[in-house]
């Protein structure tokens, strides 16, 4: 008895040990939490993230355009942000630069729900919704552009009303503002029978949707980085090899978020989420680089190193 009950010491102190050396991490989300941010919390319930020897906190903003600014003013240790996004940022000299990728390519569409339209060039005396100037807009006239229509010919309306609702009563021949994993699926759970195109195959090049940035004054020397990618990924893997637990697990911690349509998003979003990372595609982050400036939404193109670790 008295064996077993230095070994069940052992444990709680072995235990406790590891509680006081995890590592505190305060990670910035890009929005309030949603499927896009399985593979975190996947981590999060895991212990994927505990293994590592770190304790991560998910912070909801109370502002989205905020976040970047947050972490770069030391009140997060990462967030999450989006490729496009990161351009500007360091153009506009803020200390943040890209140190993982949670989802690895584009989620938006340009999509329409007429009957009429039928391929880009249907859009030719069409109105068009997008919700963020300058990026958003600008990948309109590009996609138009590759299918040789009149950029002029076609209104652009900055959208201050939900995409969905604007498409469905017609307000809109198309937006730019559905997401492949999300709003095209509210659609057709609404009955409308959805025509999308991937801005990706339409003149702009592909990018990250989501990355997670650190401050760049202090990112090269903070071991916790690694360790956070490290967990992230063995929390992607844990999610893919149980989707259907990682979810109800997910309702059971958020239960307002348990609703068909975010049932539908968290499975849709589990192929989008990037296996490994931490890797870095170079060509990739130069040409949308490139892209940018030629768009005139940067005024140069730093070298690599700035925008990645």
């Amino acid at each position: 008895m008295n064996r077993l009950l230095r070994a069940i010491a052992s444990l709680l102190l072995l235990a406790t040990i590891n509680a006081q050396a995890a590592e505190k991490v305060r990670l910035l989300l890009d929005w309030f939490i949603n499927p896009n941010h399985a593979a975190i919390f996947a981590a999060q319930y895991s212990g994927a993230f505990k293994q590592q020897g770190l304790d991560v906190e998910m912070i909801a903003p109370a502002d989205s355009a905020s976040v970047p600014l947050l972490l770069a003013a030391g009140k997060a240790d990462l967030a999450i942000s989006y490729q496009p996004q990161l351009y500007t940022l360091v153009d506009k000299q803020v200390p943040v630069i890209r140190v993982g990728t949670l989802i690895n390519q584009p989620l938006n569409t340009l999509t329409a729900v007429s009957g009429d339209i039928h391929s880009i060039k249907d859009f030719a005396g069409k109105s068009i919704g997008y919700a963020i100037p300058g990026a958003e807009d600008v990948a309109i006239r590009n996609m138009l552009k590759s299918q040789g229509v009149d950029v002029n010919s076609v209104k652009l309306v900055n959208l201050n009303m939900d995409a969905v609702s604007a498409l469905l009563t017609h307000k809109i021949d198309g937006a730019l503002t559905i997401f492949r994993n999300y709003e095209l699926l509210d659609l057709q759970d609404k009955g409308a029978k959805p025509v999308s195109f991937k801005p990706e195959d339409y003149g702009v090049p592909a990018y990250d949707e989501l990355i997670i940035l650190a401050n760049s004054n202090t990112a090269a020397n903070d071991p916790r980085i690694p360790a956070f990618l490290r967990g992230l990924d063995a929390g992607i893997a844990w999610l893919r090899a149980h989707p259907q637990q990682a979810w109800q697990a997910f309702i059971k911690r958020y239960p307002e978020l348990d609703t068909p349509l975010n049932h539908q998003a968290w499975q849709a979003t589990l192929p989008y989420f990037a296996m490994h990372s931490a890797e870095f595609n170079q060509a990739r982050y130069q040409a949308f680089g490139e892209y940018m400036k030629a768009n005139g939404l940067i005024t140069t193109v730093a070298p690599l190193a700035r925008y990645s670790l």
